[in-house]
C-alpha cells in the first residue's frame, strides 16, 4: 500500500523533471539527467503519464511530417539573397 501512495502523489520538483524528460525524449541528456529520469520514473506516477503522452505526441508528429524537396528556383533564390546579406 506505501508503494501505491508514492506512486500516486504529486511530483516534488515538477518543472525540473519535464526540463529532464524533454531532453530525454530529444535524446540530449547527459549521464546524470539519464540515471535521474530513469530512477524518477519508476517512483512519479506524475511524470511517467508526461513522458508517455509528450512521447505519443512526438511519435505521431513524425509520422505525419513528410520530407519534400525545394523547388530548384527557391533554393537558388534563397542561396542569392545569402550571398547579397553577407556581401552588404
Amino acid at each position: 500500500m506505501e508503494e501505491k501512495k508514492k506512486k500516486d502523489k504529486p511530483c516534488e520538483d515538477h518543472e525540473e523533471c519535464i526540463r529532464v524528460l524533454n531532453l530525454i525524449i530529444d535524446g540530449e541528456a547527459n549521464e546524470i539527467e539519464q540515471n535521474f529520469f530513469h530512477t524518477h520514473i519508476m517512483d512519479c506516477m506524475q511524470c511517467t503519464h508526461y513522458y508517455t503522452v509528450e512521447q505519443s505526441i512526438r511519435e505521431a508528429i513524425k509520422k505525419k511530417l513528410t520530407k519534400k524537396e525545394a523547388p530548384e528556383d527557391l533554393i537558388q533564390s534563397v542561396r542569392s539573397k545569402l550571398k547579397e546579406s553577407i556581401k552588404g
